[in-house]
Protein backbone atom coordinates (compact mmCIF):
# COMPACT_ATOMS: atom_id res chain seq x y z
CA UNK A 1 0.00 0.00 0.00
CA UNK A 2 1.49 3.31 -1.07
CA UNK A 3 0.33 6.53 0.55
CA UNK A 4 0.68 9.72 -1.40
CA UNK A 5 0.87 12.88 0.69
CA UNK A 6 0.71 16.29 -0.89
CA UNK A 7 2.41 18.65 1.53
CA UNK A 8 2.78 22.24 0.48
CA UNK A 9 5.75 24.46 1.20
CA UNK A 10 3.52 26.61 3.40
CA UNK A 11 2.59 23.60 5.55
CA UNK A 12 6.25 22.64 5.94
CA UNK A 13 7.18 26.22 6.86
CA UNK A 14 4.32 26.39 9.36
CA UNK A 15 5.38 23.07 10.92
CA UNK A 16 9.00 24.20 11.25
CA UNK A 17 7.90 27.49 12.80
CA UNK A 18 5.74 25.62 15.32
CA UNK A 19 8.65 23.33 16.24
CA UNK A 20 10.95 26.35 16.69
CA UNK A 21 8.43 28.05 18.99
CA UNK A 22 7.97 24.89 21.07
CA UNK A 23 11.72 24.48 21.34
CA UNK A 24 12.14 28.12 22.39
CA UNK A 25 9.38 27.78 25.02
CA UNK A 26 10.99 24.62 26.42
CA UNK A 27 14.36 26.39 26.70
CA UNK A 28 12.71 29.34 28.46
CA UNK A 29 10.97 27.02 30.92
CA UNK A 30 14.21 25.12 31.58
CA UNK A 31 16.15 28.36 32.15
CA UNK A 32 13.51 29.62 34.56
CA UNK A 33 13.48 26.27 36.45
CA UNK A 34 17.27 26.41 36.84
CA UNK A 35 17.01 30.00 38.08
CA UNK A 36 14.41 29.05 40.70
CA UNK A 37 16.48 26.03 41.78
CA UNK A 38 19.65 28.12 42.04
CA UNK A 39 17.92 30.65 44.29
CA UNK A 40 16.23 27.91 46.31
CA UNK A 41 19.22 25.62 46.84
CA UNK A 42 21.30 28.16 48.72
CA UNK A 43 18.49 28.23 51.30
CA UNK A 44 18.05 24.45 51.33
CA UNK A 45 21.78 23.97 51.82
CA UNK A 46 21.52 25.27 55.37
CA UNK A 47 19.11 22.39 56.04
CA UNK A 48 21.42 19.80 54.45
CA UNK A 49 19.00 19.54 51.54
CA UNK A 50 19.08 19.93 47.78
CA UNK A 51 16.55 20.15 44.93
CA UNK A 52 17.38 19.16 41.35
CA UNK A 53 15.65 19.03 38.01
CA UNK A 54 14.73 15.53 36.86
CA UNK A 55 12.71 16.27 33.72
CA UNK A 56 10.49 18.73 31.94
CA UNK A 57 7.55 17.30 30.01
CA UNK A 58 5.57 20.13 28.48
CA UNK A 59 4.29 22.21 31.39
CA UNK A 60 5.08 19.44 33.91
CA UNK A 61 8.33 19.94 35.85
CA UNK A 62 9.69 17.04 37.89
CA UNK A 63 11.99 17.95 40.79
CA UNK A 64 13.87 15.58 43.11
CA UNK A 65 14.38 16.73 46.70
CA UNK A 66 17.07 15.19 48.88
CA UNK A 67 18.00 15.55 52.52
CA UNK A 68 15.59 16.89 55.11
CA UNK A 69 13.76 18.78 52.39
CA UNK A 70 12.29 15.52 51.06
CA UNK A 71 10.26 15.02 54.27
CA UNK A 72 9.69 18.65 55.24
CA UNK A 73 6.16 19.94 55.72
CA UNK A 74 6.94 23.62 55.06
CA UNK A 75 6.52 23.15 51.28
CA UNK A 76 9.18 25.78 50.47
CA UNK A 77 9.99 24.16 47.10
CA UNK A 78 6.33 24.22 46.04
CA UNK A 79 5.91 27.80 47.26
CA UNK A 80 9.02 28.97 45.38
CA UNK A 81 7.82 27.44 42.11
CA UNK A 82 4.20 28.55 42.57
CA UNK A 83 5.34 32.14 43.12
CA UNK A 84 7.76 32.27 40.20
CA UNK A 85 6.21 29.82 37.74
CA UNK A 86 2.48 29.49 38.42
CA UNK A 87 1.87 28.19 34.88
CA UNK A 88 3.68 24.88 35.47
CA UNK A 89 2.58 21.67 37.18
CA UNK A 90 5.21 20.76 39.75
CA UNK A 91 5.86 17.11 40.60
CA UNK A 92 8.19 16.31 43.51
CA UNK A 93 10.11 13.06 43.88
Amino acid sequence: MVLNYNISTVEIFSFRKTIKLLSKNMREIEEKVHEVLHNLNWLLESHNSFAELVAIKGKKVIIRCTGYCAECESRCVQVAFNERMPEIKLVLQ
